[in-house]
């Protein structure tokens, strides 16, 4: 019989603070959204149900990350930018 080995990890709050400008938490807004999007498709495809639950995993810390978002102008990171002619 195999057994398998569980670690059990004591959870630490870790506060962190980030003062960053609405262009910025708005690019990194869209940065965590999109890599929640990806792992959705991961989990999808995914056939390993020990993997799967650790892309669910993933995916609600990323989830609790975006919660924790003020509102903010979700374009805001594009101004100032210029699209160059061609």
């Amino acid at each position: 019989m195999k057994k398998r080995l569980v670690a059990t990890l004591q959870k630490k709050e870790i506060a962190m603070k980030m003062h960053l400008e609405e262009r910025e938490a708005s690019l990194l807004f869209k940065v965590v959204k999109s890599r929640l999007e990806e792992l959705r498709q991961e989990v999808r495809h995914d056939k390993n149900s020990e993997s799967r639950a650790y892309l669910k995993h993933k995916g609600n810390i990323l989830n609790s990350i975006l919660a924790k978002f003020p509102e903010h102008d979700g374009k805001a990171h594009m101004r100032g930018y210029i699209i160059p002619d061609k």
